[in-house]
């Protein structure tokens, strides 16, 4: 009985140094996630981004806006070959990307635009405006290395119906500086902000 007691100890002792281990091991090669954040054009230049419009009171309405399922996750996505996208556990989107996606376009045309009217379709239901930009991004995502990329059907349409709509895709791309996922951010914000100024531009033109 009693050599049965040492064994049982001994075998306890041993489970839980091997667990130790294990547990020490894992905790000493993870480290702390890193948060990044899409950036108004207005938000990185201080204020200093050049209106495309004039200093009529329009009233937009943005949205939907769609983003494709595989960028439904707070992983940073990039391309990691043919077909084969790869995922950070310790770099992630500190909101969800299609929240980002809304929060940067609203407050670029905003700026671009000379107007406080600006409203997200998912927020506000169905509102009067003068205009309505609906976006349906088939790809928003870089290689790093090499190019962020933003590949976006999307339409504006006015309220007056002797003003014709107009619907456009556009493919956008910024390389990638540095090595870290800091560039992959930055780069990915450029082709959002070019979208910003397109749609900003082609609103403009229908004022005209």
């Amino acid at each position: 009985m009693k050599r049965r007691g040492f064994r049982s100890v001994c075998s306890g002792w041993l489970l839980l140094c091997v667990v130790g281990v294990l547990l020490s091991g894992c905790t000493g090669t993870s480290g702390p996630a890193t948060f990044y954040l899409l950036r108004s054009t207005e938000d990185a230049s201080r204020g200093s981004i050049s209106t495309v419009g004039g200093s009529k009171n329009i009233s937009i309405l943005v949205g939907p806006i769609t983003l494709p399922d595989y960028l439904d996750r707070t992983q940073i996505v990039t391309v990691a070959g043919e077909h084969v996208l790869a995922l950070d556990e310790f770099s992630r989107w500190a909101e969800s990307l299609q929240e980002g996606f809304y929060r940067v376009l609203l407050e670029d045309l905003s700026s671009l635009l000379n107007t406080p009217e600006l409203y997200a379709h998912d927020r506000s239901g169905s509102i009067s405006a003068d205009y309505q930009v609906i976006i349906d991004v088939t790809r928003f995502d870089a290689v790093p290395g090499g190019n962020a990329v933003l590949t976006a059907f999307w339409s504006v349409n006015s309220k007056d119906d002797s003003v014709p709509g107009i619907r456009r895709k556009s493919v956008f791309r910024a390389p990638v500086s540095g090595a870290g996922f800091g560039g992959v951010v930055a780069a990915q914000n450029q082709t959002l902000t070019a979208l910003s100024r397109e749609i900003a531009a082609v609103i403009t033109s229908l004022q005209r």
